[in-house]
């Protein structure tokens, strides 16, 4: 596929590379040379406002001509075929043309570009208390798409418009997966705890009203060993699991066991026989480079090999250094990209993509998994009782597969415990893999 644009850049080749190679498997390359262009004889996009026959037509507006970040004026429109657009091109009356061309009526890259990039994270205010931008900030939210994977519909009403043009064009084939991925925040309740940590663990529940004498009991099984439980459940449906390992019990935040007592090292040592796993890194890691490293070490060195795979506590980030900071360690792939008060899909698609640095205006070599939804916001953020839940997971699930998208959850090991009101919530679990 070759590509007419007035420049050749590192935002419009990040975006050819996700949509035209990623998505669609295409091979492609860019030139500003206009006679170049109309003499090829090869498939042909001509992304600029002045139509050319026979080919392909993306309007183009400055957002992928720019360098800088600055707030974007968007209007959403409501398409039949496309569903929701925006930066749309000005009305004109095609020609009647000779041949078949297509002519696209907004600005595909740089709306792909922009919800990709997360561009919008980079300056939409207000946050919350922990400083993450906020699902009701957000363009889809505020335009009604945020359950909706928008890049994938967009790109099969592309592939029509391509194919008009270009009938024997192929693409790339998708298929639906499933991917079970486990946050441990806490390890145990009360397994591998000091007497003291228990004894603060009491007064707690005392100020919240709900005191819990278990903790001075013996206990035959802690609440939240629920380890086996869902590997079981996830490997009967052949379903691939990620555990990430919260490796920090210092802060408000980061209250799991000792990372580098004897429960905790047995315990991760187990479940990487029988998953992979990842780095959980502790709260103030998503902004401090250097407790973030020596996370990552405490991993190696209980795992004896370096993780890869990463999700931030909190889903807790500042862009890019979060991201910066985990490519700088080797890590290749994370799965923060969830948003912590809604269901959805965060940047608008449900299949990985590659990141994009605003800043240094550039693509990143860090693989975005991006979960939809997480136990969590169904329960305490969006107050759904579990059927509700349930109801709510069916909608996702289906509307990842008609998309041939990774279905992707959060789930915490400590979230069946019928003592802290997660009572039937391990039906709302196995509704994952229906």
């Amino acid at each position: 596929m070759l590509v007419f644009a007035a420049e050749e850049n590192e935002r419009i080749q990040y975006i050819l590379e996700q949509l035209l190679g990623h998505q669609l498997g295409l091979n492609f390359k860019v030139t500003d040379n206009l006679s170049y262009f109309l003499a090829s004889k090869a498939t042909r996009i001509n992304y600029a406002n002045d139509i050319i026959e026979g080919v392909i037509n993306i309007p183009a507006i400055n957002i992928l001509y720019e360098s800088d970040i600055r707030p974007q004026k968007i209007e959403v429109f409501e398409d039949e075929n496309w569903f929701k657009l925006f930066f749309k091109a000005a009305p004109i009356k095609l020609p009647d043309f000779k041949v078949e061309t297509s002519y696209l009526p907004f600005d595909l890259l740089a709306a792909s570009f922009f919800l990709l990039s997360r561009y919008e994270e980079y300056w939409v205010e207000p946050r919350d208390e922990h400083n993450r931008f906020k699902a009701d900030s957000s363009i889809a939210y505020k335009n009604n798409f945020l359950k909706f994977p928008l890049i994938e519909h967009w790109l099969e009403e592309f592939k029509k418009k391509a194919l008009k043009v270009y009938p024997s064009l192929t693409f790339k084939s998708h298929h639906y997966t499933a991917l079970n991925t486990i946050d441990i925040d806490f390890a145990y309740k009360y397994k591998g705890r000091s007497k003291f940590n228990l004894f603060k663990k009491y007064v707690g529940s005392v100020l919240r009203f709900k005191p819990d004498i278990k903790i001075f009991e013996a206990q035959t099984r802690d609440p939240y060993d629920t380890y086996d439980y869902i590997l079981d459940i996830a490997s009967k449906k052949n379903i691939q699991t990620i555990f990430f390992f919260l490796l920090s019990d210092k802060g408000n935040y980061d209250t799991n066991i000792n990372p580098k007592s004897p429960e905790a090292i047995e315990l991760y040592n187990r479940l990487a026989e029988s998953a992979n796993c990842g780095i959980h890194p502790s709260y103030k890691a998503s902004i401090d480079s250097k407790i973030l490293a020596e996370e990552f070490d405490i991993f190696t060195d209980i795992i004896g090999k370096k993780p890869n795979l990463s999700r931030y506590h909190f889903l807790k980030l500042k862009l890019p250094e979060s991201f910066n900071n985990l490519i700088k360690l080797g890590i290749e792939s994370d799965y923060t990209l969830c948003y912590a008060d809604q269901v959805g899909f965060r940047a608008s698609t449900c299949r990985p993509f590659k990141g994009f640095d605003l800043h240094k205006n550039r693509s990143i070599n860090l693989w975005l998994y991006s979960p939809c939804l997480m136990d969590v916001s169904l329960k305490n953020y969006l107050k759904l009782r579990p059927q509700e839940a349930i109801n709510e997971i069916k909608i996702m699930r289906e509307v990842t597969l008609k998309h041939k998208g990774k279905f992707i959850s959060i789930w915490h090991n400590s979230s069946f415990d019928s003592s802290e009101d997660w009572k039937d919530w391990d039906k709302v679990y196995e509704s994952i893999f229906d």
